[in-house]
């Protein structure tokens, strides 16, 4: 497999391992992004992979995307439109690869990870892990077309407690609201995964590919119109100052200030 800086690949008979690794929160960056397309883009070259699994090195899947990097280059509203553009090509390779994707995740799952995670076709959660949205905590909405996904999995009242609360989603809840298909002990989720793709490895390749496109397209509709506005929506978020303070205080761990004085 090629080097990569902020991910471990590794493929063992028909099964591709994404591991994040950026420990110990493995936080996004635009790196880890860009090797992540590069993966998804891949795929679409592998004939002998027919699973992904993507899961993270140590204790937490990812706490988010990494703010102190935000800050280290100017951050402007264009900039924030291109991230978002970047966003959306993340989750769209990874939605549309043909072979079955699969979340293992542990510990937290914040953010850019939960995002991740929902453009993937199952999640496996440990007990103590749990899902968290803090985007409108930092003067921002949940982005890179996730809401709405959010809203295609959950309902539209219960996806907006989850982003506006900011409150987390622990395992169990997350199961009851479709967000995990099981739930396992810590110790069992490289057990439980491996268990999981092997009973779907067991069935028709053909069959199981036409399933996963079927049942994707018909859960897709009006995404389209959703993610061809969202960059510019995004951009305007930042005109108005609130996100880049919001991070500011988020990083100083203080409260937000805003207004003159």
């Amino acid at each position: 497999m090629d080097n990569f800086e902020t991910i471990r690949v590794e493929q063992v008979g028909e099964v591709l391992t994404v591991s994040l690794n950026r420990p110990k929160l493995n936080l996004f960056n635009d790196r880890m992004m860009e090797e992540l397309i590069q993966v998804w883009h891949g795929l679409r070259r592998n004939e002998t992979a027919r699973f992904v699994v993507l899961t993270a090195v140590g204790e937490h899947f990812s706490g988010g995307v990494d703010l102190k990097e935000v800050f280290e280059r100017r951050f402007t509203p264009e900039s924030a439109r291109r991230q978002q553009l970047a966003g959306h090509e993340l989750m769209r390779s990874l939605e549309s690869v043909e072979q079955v994707t699969v979340a293992a995740l542990r510990g937290a799952v914040v953010g850019a990870g939960m995002a991740v995670a929902q453009a993937c076709d199952f999640r496996i959660m440990t007990e103590n892990s749990y899902y968290l949205v803090p985007e409108t905590q930092i003067g921002t909405y949940y982005t890179w077309g996730c809401t709405p996904r959010l809203v295609r999995m959950v309902g539209a009242s219960r996806a907006m407690e989850i982003v506006m609360t900011c409150d987390p989603v622990p395992a169990e809840d997350a199961f009851r609201l479709n967000l995990a298909n099981r739930v396992v002990p810590d110790d069992a989720l490289e057990e439980a995964t491996r268990e999981f793709v092997e009973k779907i490895a067991a069935r028709s390749p053909t069959c199981i590919r036409l399933t996963k496109k079927i049942a994707l397209g018909a859960s897709m509709e009006g995404f389209g119109n959703m993610l061809a506005v969202e960059p510019e929506l995004m951009q305007g978020v930042v005109y108005t100052g609130e996100t880049e303070e919001r991070i500011r205080a988020f990083l100083e761990q203080r409260a937000p200030r805003y207004g003159k004085g």
